[in-house]
This record gives C-alpha cells, structure tokens and sequence, in this order.
C-alpha cells in the first residue's frame, strides 16, 4: 500500500460482508488498507498495533456488539471517525450511537454511500481536529497570559461601565487590601476612591489616562501609585468597560527626592564655591588692615573697641565662609591618620563644660578599634556640632551618648542605600545620641541643608549639621540620622578604616612668626590684598617686590635683574595665572620657591588644575601674622642658598 492509503480497521464476524465492504471501497477509488477482526480483545489490541485511520464496526456481533466497540474507540483512539455499518437498524438506536460519539451509521443494503460517507467523516474529523489544536493554543495562550497578569509588578483590574470587577490579578487584590483593609474578589465592586476618581469618568468617555495619587493606608503611611485607566471598547468602538493597572512608586519617589535634595546641596556647595574667592579677598584685606589699625592706636584710646568689633565682624564671615565651604566639601583638608577613640578621648573635657548641668554625658569607646585618616581638626568640628546639636535638643535636660564601634559595610547594606555610592569594606563608627523629643519625616529629611533649623530666630545659623555633612562627605565616608517623634535622634558617622598606626601630631607654627631680610615678590591682581600682603611683609622686615599679574612679574624681573627668594602668588589672574608664573620663572631660576595663596576652593582649584601637586598654598583670608609664618615657613625649607639671581 502507497503511503496516502487509509487504514480501516474493520470490526465484522461475517467474512463475504467484509469483503462486500471492501468491494464498496475499491469501487468508491479509495486507496485503503483493512484489518478485520471480530472480537473486542483483538478489536482493542488492534487500537494500539494498527493506528487506524478510520473505524468500520457491524452493530450486532456474537460477543461483543458496536457500542461497546464505539466505547473502547473514545477511549483508546478519540480521534478517530467511527462510522456504524449494520444490516438493520432502527432511528432510536442510530440516535443513541451518535449522541454516544459515532461519526455516521451506514445500513448494508446502502453501501453506495460509504465513499461519500468515508470522505465526510475524515472531513470532519480534520476540521475537528484543527479546532481541537486553536483550543489548545488558546488555553496556553489563556494560561500564559494568566501567567503573566498574576505575577507582573503592576496592578490590573478590569471592571466594566459599572464597576463590577470581571477580572483582576494578585498585586491589585494586595494593593487594594492594603489601603482599605477589605479583601477584594472578581465579581465585587471597584474600591469607592477608585469608581469616584475623576480618571475613571474620563476612560468611560474614551481618554487614556494616566496620573500619580498619593493614598494614605490603612496602617497610617502615604504610599504613591502611578495609575492609568484605560478604556475597552467592542466591535464598534464604543466603551464597555476600564481597565486599570497602577504601580507603587513610592521607592521611586524617594529616591528621587533624595536625588533632589542631593542636587540643591550641590547647587549650594556650587554657590557657595562661587561666592568665596570674592568673599574671601574681601576679608583678607578687613582682617589685615583692621589689624594695622588697631595697632596704629594706644592702648586708652577709645576707638580700639570699635576696631575689634570690626575684626569680630570679619572673623565671623570668614567662619561662614569655611561653613559653607565644608558643607560643599570644598574647602582645603589636611588628612593623617587618626586614632578616633584617642581624639574622642581628648574632646571629652570640653564637651562636658559645653553643657548644662542638667544634661548626662556618656562615652563608650570600643577598644581597638583601629584608626581612619582625616582631618583631625575636621573631626573635632563635627563630634562638636553633633553634640552641641543634641544638647540644644534638650533644653530641659536629658542623656547623651557618644560611643565608637567597627562597621562593615557589605554589598547586601550598599545594595538597601544605593545613593550613598560608597566602596564596601571596614568603617568606623562614631554615634551621638540623645534622649529629646526626635523629629518628624519633613524635618529629619532636610536637617543636612545649609541654613535650615528649628531654632528660634537668632538662635543658631542652621549651618551645624550641613557642616558636619559636608566635612564627612570630604573625608569619604557617610552621615546617617535614625529619628522618630518622642523617641530621640541617633546620628551615625561612617569613615573608612585603614590598618596603619596613627600619626604623630605636627608641630605648631607659632604666635609670633619671625621676621626676614629676604627679597619676596608679591605677585596679585586685587589691589587691596597685594597692598596688604606687601605691608604685613614689608612690616616683619621683607624687601619686597609687586606685580598686578603674571606677565607683569616677568616684565619687573626681566627689567630689573633683582635678586629674589621667593615668589608669593595669586593662583588665578587675568592674562598669566600662578602655576603659568612658576613655569617661566622656572626657565631662569631653577630652585626659586614658589608659595600659591587663593581665595578659590580646594574643588575649584584642582577641577581647574591651578595648583601644581604637592605645591605650598596659603589660604584666604589670612591675617599679617599667618601670612609672615607662612613665608618664613617655606623659606626656611629651601634646599638652595638664598639670594639666587634671576637672569
């Protein structure tokens, strides 16, 4: 038999019927293959071993008869058309055959009809069979889709023009319970802050939309949605219903707040940046003149107090100044390795007479801790400003903890604060603590901003804590407050450990700096601090030079052939800056120390690659004393003989 022959397997206990069968068929030009049995075992085996393609069963035999037959066949081979070929048969019987799952009946005085029979069979069994394959893809697809409708993030519910849910996923069952602590199930009611929300009037009239909602749960906390609506609609475009999905996006919110909080400290630190070059030469030059003023008056003259009220004034801007300047992580650090517990130890006695009677100090330092590099002076500034912080928390009275402890930082905790941006490994801990009244969410979230405070008026800068902020931030570690209302606040301080011994404690310039006979050229584009800074020098015994810029400096040296010790510049100034200055002097005097002073920020200054590595710098403001120990400084550390000839 040819491959496209049909496979009939033939159920007949009488063997000249079987053959009229066949006959029909070869009659019919259907290429055909036959078994033919006569007992159900061998009907049943033949199920497994023949693969028909199609059934022809007798309806009366000696032991077993057509629906028994027609039984085993739905079972064994459901697909498989099954046609009844009977001698005699009435209407009730052929009713039941077919209700029981046969494909057609033929009588045997009719055999005619059983190619066009055969043909409509497989016709139909092929046309069942595809529907039987779209069924089954569509149950996949059904599940899959399912699949991903119950495990999405999102929220989804589908509810028709009146608000009776049809269908909805996990999420939105979850989210709903959580904000009105009611379950809610296919079949029920959209929640009431749902159905009456101005989105879901606007998708029954045919518009997406979509919005952000803050809701208050029932536990209390905002939680923020960004939810849409949109409409369904039938065959002809008319809306039957809404479908609305939502997201929380509460983290998202507060990282983005976070983010924004970020920015405009940075966009404080910028101006702060901006503003301290010319604040600075501006009290450079009230510093040091108030000082030659007040040294111009006698002792009982009454005009010196309002001179030291003018000094006053200026120290406590030039104080501001380096606030801001710390707060922006701008300002210049000097960084040694630091043994905390050890500068804890030392703060111990001023921090007890800084607070009142009614305040209880502890400190508990963890011993062994090991030592981080910073600032020392820096570190102080921020265990003071902490404390004091908590001391001003609690006017009537209260505790205050200070202790120390090693933190590991792993990838599982960088992973819970992904704005922090710091490298994993060993910290050390400082925590000041205290027993006040705490603070709110909308305070605790913008205690670090500059100028920010809860004090009355007159009773702080709010420059404390975005000090401390900025100081940390610079030394590479991190500042965390834990707070909730009535139980007290925690600040926590982060710095990296390193595994060195700490430094030994540099020697201190001192009150009086020495005077000089060397030859120092003042090299400055602000007339009032080049004035200044040549009288402060000229006045501790200096011979000295000026010049408004760099290639004005070059000219005078050029011209004059002076002999010169040191070089005392601005770092930026109009047509040559400092470092360009140092250059070309080096061209003609090899050696020549070069001391840099600026009122720029150490961010600006290397963002702008104005200070060579590991160059000397003085910063602004400076008073005539630091400024003379400065240069005698730097000085005193040349490696060359004094006096060396420009040429």
């Amino acid at each position: 038999m040819s491959r496209d022959s049909l496979r009939i397997l033939l159920l007949e206990d009488v063997a000249m019927d079987a053959e009229i069968v066949e006959y029909e068929l070869r009659k019919a030009n259907i290429a055909f293959e036959t078994l033919r049995v006569d007992t159900g075992e061998a009907f049943e085996a033949s199920l497994g071993t023949f693969q028909p393609d199609l059934i022809l069963s007798d309806y009366t035999l000696p032991r077993f008869d057509g629906m028994a037959a027609l039984e085993r066949a739905r079972r064994w081979a459901p697909t498989v058309p099954f046609i009844i070929v009977t001698g005699s048969i009435n209407e009730e019987t052929a009713v039941r055959c077919m209700k029981a799952g046969a494909t057609d009946y033929l009588l045997k005085n009719n055999l005619a009809r059983i190619g066009p029979a055969i043909e409509s069979a497989l016709e139909r069994e092929s046309a069942m069979g595809e529907r039987r394959l779209a069924e089954a893809a569509l149950r996949r697809s059904e599940a899959n889709l399912r699949a991903i409708f119950d495990n999405t993030l999102q929220a989804f519910i589908l509810a028709d023009r009146w608000g009776r849910i049809h269908a909805m996923n996990a999420v939105a069952a979850r989210f709903v319970h959580d904000l009105v602590g009611d379950p809610v199930a296919e079949g029920d009611e959209i929640p009431e802050f749902v159905h009456a929300s101005d989105a879901f009037g606007r998708a029954l009239a045919g518009e997406r939309v979509t919005e952000e909602r803050s809701i208050v749960g029932r536990d209390g906390l905002e939680r923020f949605y960004e939810a849409t609506c949109t409409p369904v609609l039938d065959d002809s475009r008319g809306v039957i219903g809404v479908c609305l999905s939502a997201v929380d996006i509460t983290e998202r919110r507060h990282v983005e707040e976070n983010l924004r909080r970020a920015e405009r400290m940075q966009a404080t630190g910028r101006l702060a940046g901006g503003v301290a070059h010319e604040v600075n030469n501006m009290m450079t030059a009230v510093m040091g003149f108030g000082e030659f003023l007040l040294r111009s008056l006698e002792e009982g003259d009454t005009r010196r107090a309002d001179v030291q009220e003018i000094l006053k004034a200026a120290h406590r801007a030039a104080d501001v100044t380096r606030q801001l300047l710390a707060f922006s992580r701008q300002q210049f650090l000097q960084p040694r390795v630091l043994d905390l517990n050890a500068l804890v130890a030392g703060l111990e006695p001023m921090l007890r007479r800084s607070l009142r009677e009614n305040h209880r100090l502890t400190i508990r330092l963890t011993p062994d801790i090991g030592c981080v590099r910073a600032d020392a002076s820096q570190v102080e500034q921020v265990i003071l400003n902490l404390a004091f912080n908590a001391r001003d928390a609690m006017p009537e009275g209260g505790r205050i903890l200070l202790e120390t402890d090693v933190a590991e930082l792993d990838p599982a905790y960088a992973a819970r604060h992904p704005t922090l941006h710091l490298p994993t490994g060993p910290y050390l801990m400082l925590a000041v603590s205290d027993s006040g009244h705490g603070m709110e969410p909308a305070t605790l979230a913008r205690i670090f901003e500059p100028f920010f405070t809860t004090k009355p008026v007159g009773q702080g800068t709010g420059l404390g804590l975005s000090t401390a902020y900025g100081i940390v931030k610079q030394s590479s570690g991190f500042i965390w407050a834990y707070s909730e209302p009535g139980e007290g606040t925690t600040f926590k301080v982060y710095l990296p450990r390193v595994a060195v011994q700490a430094d030994n404690e540099c020697a201190p310039v001192p009150a009086v700096p020495e005077g000089g006979a060397e030859t120092v050229l003042v090299v400055e584009d602000e007339t009032v601090v080049r004035d200044l800074a040549c009288r402060s020098l000229r006045h501790f015994g200096y011979t000295v030079l000026e010049a408004r810029h760099g290639a004005e400096a070059l000219e005078l040296v050029e011209r004059n052939g002076r002999t010169l010790d040191l070089v005392l510049t601005d770092l930026a100034m109009p047509e040559m800056g400092g470092r360009e200055l140092a250059l070309r002097l080096a061209r003609v005097a090899p050696g020549l120390p070069v001391l840099y002073m600026s009122g720029y920020t150490g961010e600006d200054i290397e963002a702008r690659g104005l200070l060579p590595p590991g160059s000397p710098l003085q910063t602004k403001p400076f008073s005539p004393e630091v400024l003379a120990a400065r240069v005698r400084q730097v000085l005193d550390a040349r490696v060359r003989p004094a006096g060396r000839a420009l040429t």
